[in-house]
């Protein structure tokens, strides 16, 4: 026989008898065969649904899913919840970000399909819960926020002080000599860990990481010379990183930086394996300076570099006689060979040899400057490819000929999975090719939809709970909704923000909603409202009721149970009314 869990009498009576049997019942209640098939079916195959659609074929998996989030009622709704799943939840315009119900986004959040994130713990906001304050200044300027926060971590006697506690976030909590590291009260870095306000970047590739350090650098403009490379640890990690270098010992490194990759017989150019040469050409500390030459032969003598000095005019090779008679013109001389008509538009060329030969970019100073804010909208390598001016930048910068290049090849190399040996990228001959695909990692590969320790039981937890409180509703709906209450209240908190945040996220609640209406006695019309006018009458009638307008403080346990009493005391009197035909005219003040 299957148990039921029950309540003895309604309101506050009902609840105060449920508060102390209910660890009881609910242990009895989980003993339920129907209960336990699901819980343990759940938890065997849960690692192995490595998709949405995975998920959505496997009715008792999804079933425990759902309703681990009360989205029971959605079990045969496939086609809506395959779009909250796959819901890629860095992007605010998504299709779970513009529900209204919270509970559709903390499914998608939880399972994590849809972005780059991967599965979480549905308890995982509580470890920081204040995603959304984006920099120290938000946080002091907040002071329900910030008293929150100082309570949490036991700092309350460092409110009020705050350019103590500004110093204290802007601190690096990675580097040992940091300010808050070198205090001696240990629950300031813990602190200042929680907001992670000035911490090294997180890249996704190592050319997300190579752009983003050289960029850091003097102004934009990259390292000046090969040592100022190799002293930036995180620039050179970079480096090697990016062109997948191999034997990284940095006074072989500086060697190579510092050799001109345009002369055939420089220690780079003895090199069998193409990526230092890359790499020396890339940041071009080696390259003769044509200031220097003193007669046409010392460019001529250099192919590339001729080429690339042609290039910065936007010429092309005539030949070496033709360079050479260029160069040696008198460009005072209307008589001579540069200043002749067909001529003449070697003029500026020959100018800047004789005179001043203008500064060019470093080819990785070109592609920082394509591509530094595009490399986070690029999640198509046609996009990259596509992006003509970066895509060459690009490819300069590994060495790879535009001329030789097919651009199927290389978005077929783009798109191979870079985790398998067999792959194309892996197998092609040319290492700068593989080099340039690895560093972009537009496919990385070996991306098992991996679950964190604790997840199924965290969501079967999650479904026990919900069911324990649908049976309880079966007999009295608005225990149901007490029951939950202390939960779905506390995610609302958990998820930060604004005081008008928490408010929202309230009214995008379905249960909180319908308690919040009943305990501050508003009729379910209320809903028809303004969304701005409904969150600002409720706060008026918080502070009425509760002494507060600050969702969170209602957590506080005195509070808690002023909220639930109220809340249950207001609802039985709506079915008394409702029961006796009583119409709430309160909406009436509204119109």
């Amino acid at each position: 026989m299957t148990f039921s869990p029950y309540v003895l009498g309604t309101g506050i009576a009902g609840w105060n008898f449920l508060d102390r049997t209910r660890v009881q019942q609910q242990q009895i209640f989980e003993k339920s065969p129907i209960l336990d098939r699901a819980v343990q079916d759940f938890t065997q195959k849960i690692e192995g649904i490595q998709s949405s659609d995975q998920l959505l074929d496997d009715y008792n998996v999804l079933k425990v899913a759902l309703g681990a989030f009360g989205l029971d009622e959605d079990i045969n709704n496939r086609a809506f919840i395959k779009k909250v799943l796959d819901s890629d939840l860095s992007e605010p315009t998504s299709f779970a970000n513009r529900l209204n119900d919270n509970r559709y986004l903390g499914l998608a959040q939880t399972f994590g399909f849809g972005g780059d994130a991967g599965p979480q713990l549905p308890s995982s906001s509580v470890e920081k819960p204040y995603a959304n304050v984006a920099s120290p200044e938000d946080l002091l300027s907040n002071q329900t926020l910030l008293n929150q926060a100082l309570d949490d971590f036991g700092l309350e006697k460092y409110a009020g002080n705050e350019f103590f506690l500004m110093r204290v976030l802007e601190s690096d909590t990675t580097d040992p000599a940091s300010f808050v590291n070198r205090l001696s009260d240990s629950k300031l870095a813990d602190f200042a860990n929680a907001f992670q306000f000035n911490q090294p970047p997180d890249y996704a590739s190592s050319m997300e990481a190579l752009v983003g350090e050289f960029s850091a650098m003097n102004d934009g403009n990259g390292p000046a010379n090969a040592d100022e490379l190799l002293e930036n640890e995180d620039l050179l990690k970079a480096v090697v990183d990016s062109f997948d270098l191999e034997y990284t010992n940095t006074i072989f490194l500086k060697r190579m930086l510092e050799s001109n990759p345009y002369d055939p017989d420089s220690p780079v150019n003895q090199q069998e394996d193409p990526r230092y040469l890359a790499m020396s050409r890339a940041f071009g500390f080696g390259i003769s300076d044509i200031n220097s030459f003193t007669s046409p032969e010392e460019l001529l003598a250099q192919p590339q570099l001729l080429e690339d000095a042609l290039e910065q005019f936007n010429l092309s090779n005539p030949g070496e006689q033709y360079i050479r008679d260029v160069l040696e013109s008198d460009l005072s001389d209307p008589n001579s060979f540069v200043n002749q008509p067909s001529n003449i538009a070697f003029y500026d060329f020959a100018e800047a040899f004789q005179n001043e030969w203008p500064s060019a970019p470093s080819r990785m100073q070109v592609l920082a400057n394509e591509v530094g804010g595009k490399l986070a909208g690029y999640e198509q390598p046609q996009q990259f490819v596509f992006d003509f001016d970066a895509f060459e930048a690009g490819l300069d910068v590994f060495n790879i000929s535009e001329r030789e290049l097919d651009f199927d090849v290389m978005i077929k190399a783009f798109e191979s999975d870079l985790s398998s040996e067999i792959s194309y990228a892996n197998l092609h001959r040319d290492p700068n090719l593989k080099a340039m695909a690895h560093a972009f990692a537009f496919n990385p590969g070996g991306s098992d939809h991996t679950y964190p320790a604790g997840f199924a039981q965290e969501i079967v937890d999650l479904y026990k709970d919900r069911n324990f409180e649908i049976a309880i509703g079966e007999s009295d709906p608005n225990m149901r909704l007490a029951l939950s209450l202390e939960r779905e209240l506390q995610s609302i908190a958990d998820a930060g923000g604004s005081e008008d945040a928490h408010w929202f996220g309230i009214i995008g609640s379905p249960p909180l909603k319908s308690m919040f209406e009943t305990a501050l006695g508003l009729p379910a019309s209320f809903g028809q409202l303004d969304v701005d006018r409904q969150v600002n009458e409720m706060k008026e009638r918080a502070q009425t009721s509760f002494g507060t307008t600050h969702p969170a403080d209602l957590l506080e346990t005195e509070k808690l149970d002023e909220f639930r009493n109220r809340f249950l005391l207001l609802s039985g009197l709506n079915s008394d009314q409702a029961a006796n035909g009583f119409s709430d005219p309160i909406f009436t003040l509204f119109q």
